[in-house]
């Protein structure tokens, strides 16, 4: 039999690699540490991390011994207080010392003291001897209004299941950032199925209808939502996959990249050994909603499909409503990858003018061959040739933005919000 140590080193590696399915392994580091007295002390078990905001995770399991109900119960809730502590602590450690971790690729990255915001810290409790059955914990805090970092408790079961249907590292985040609001109405473990299910169906900004009489209503409803929805599921994941597909291989750079590069472009590379600005690239693309990223892969897929058919080049325009940044996605055919690269270089500036973004992110596929890989560009500040990008813009961007909102499983949803113009998504050109 394992021991403790070995059995919560095991659901610790679980956690992280299930959620890396999701997240993707720049964005999961096991064990985050910090150095004192020349000694080396571990933060946390887990550190999710997205842009310049992250969650401690702390994650207690089970001894493996079979224990009666009350017993069982009167673990758990004990070690939820130490869960709850151990990530409530290591939400205020950040903020004073650098902290460093090992993502899921085995590559350690320094975090300066203060450079990551925590938005919550996470306590974790191994139920298996109780999934399903909630567990109340006493002294579950409410909303304290003074903006200290708030920390959740929940089942290790529960906490997967968030993960696996919410899909994105942003709606997790965002869900978790929601949650404070309505933390004490869920004052136990194992009782999180109404909230998810109220995110997913009614609302991803405004918990303030979220009511605790109506939990077992919820939790009833979204059982028979999955059962319909489940297949849905798997073909939300698949076209994500067009987005979580770029983000995971950007970390390993074509070895003959200076080779296709063009020569105009041979200064803006980075050593193979100093890389950063695929991180960013990473960060923004993994930063989109799920079904956003589901929407996004229903179009990709559908230029592949017209690409093929016409035999002439598709990209289209997407920028999320309160987004900062503008998405060109591009799908050639009979194109080297150099000239790729050089179509993008064309069209940034151009959905930068066309949505009065500073930064714009294109990526690049091949209509012919799947296994080619992807080409993409970051561009950032001002435009040099505004007269050329205008001109651009107007002939392959032109028309209204349509304004998307997607269902969750990436269907088209047009929306335009009162009192804003809205620019989600949505010109396409050949």
């Amino acid at each position: 039999m394992p021991t403790p140590e070995q059995r919560g080193d095991y659901v610790e590696r679980f956690i992280a690699g299930l959620s890396s399915m999701f997240f993707l392994n720049d964005f999961v580091f096991r064990q985050p540490s910090y150095q004192t007295h020349g000694q080396k002390r571990e933060v946390t078990d887990l550190m999710l991390v997205l842009g310049q905001e992250c969650m401690f995770v702390s994650v207690k399991g089970t001894d493996g011994e079979d224990k009666t109900v009350d017993r069982f119960r009167l673990w758990a809730q004990k070690k939820a207080g130490q869960a709850a502590r151990n990530a409530r602590v290591a939400c205020h450690r950040a903020a004073r010392v650098d902290v460093s971790g090992v993502n899921l690729w085995g590559e350690e990255r320094t975090f300066p003291a203060a450079s990551l915001i925590p938005i919550c810290g996470l306590g974790l409790v191994e139920c298996t001897q109780e999934i399903f059955a909630p567990i109340p914990l006493p002294n579950v805090p409410g909303p304290d209004g003074t903006g200290s970092c708030p920390v959740h408790t929940l089942s290790i079961n529960d906490f997967l299941n968030v993960v696996m249907l919410l899909g994105s590292i942003w709606d997790v985040f965002n869900y978790f950032k929601r949650r404070a609001t309505v933390s004490q109405l869920l004052p136990g473990l194992n009782m999180e199925r109404p909230l998810v299910c109220f995110y997913t169906l009614k609302s991803r900004e405004d918990f303030s209808g979220f009511r605790a009489e109506d939990a077992g209503q919820l939790a009833e409803l979204y059982q028979l939502f999955l059962l319909d929805k489940l297949p849905e599921f798997g073909e939300r994941d698949r076209l994500a996959g067009y987005i979580n597909a770029v983000v995971h291989q950007l970390h390993t750079r074509h070895r003959d990249f200076e080779q296709y590069a063009p020569p105009e472009f041979q200064s803006m590379i980075e050593p193979a050994n100093r890389r950063q600005a695929y991180l960013g690239m990473a960060a923004r693309l993994n930063a989109l909603p799920m079904s956003n990223k589901a929407w996004l892969g229903r179009q990709i897929e559908s230029c592949i499909d017209e690409v093929r058919k016409a035999q002439s080049c598709r990209c289209f325009l997407y920028k999320q409503l309160l987004g900062e940044i503008a998405f060109v996605f591009a799908v050639f055919i009979g194109w080297s990858r150099r000239e790729k690269l050089r179509g993008l270089s064309k069209l940034l500036p151009a959905a930068q003018h066309s949505t009065g973004m500073i930064e714009a992110l294109g990526v690049a596929y091949d209509g012919e061959d799947e296994g080619m890989g992807f080409d993409l560009l970051w561009r950032r500040g001002p435009i040099e040739d505004v007269e050329g990008a205008a001109a651009l813009a107007k002939e392959v961007f032109s028309g209204e933005l349509e304004t998307q909102c997607p269902t969750p499983f990436g269907d088209p949803r047009p929306y335009v919000p009162r009192g804003v113009s809205g620019q989600n998504a949505g010109r396409r050109t050949e």
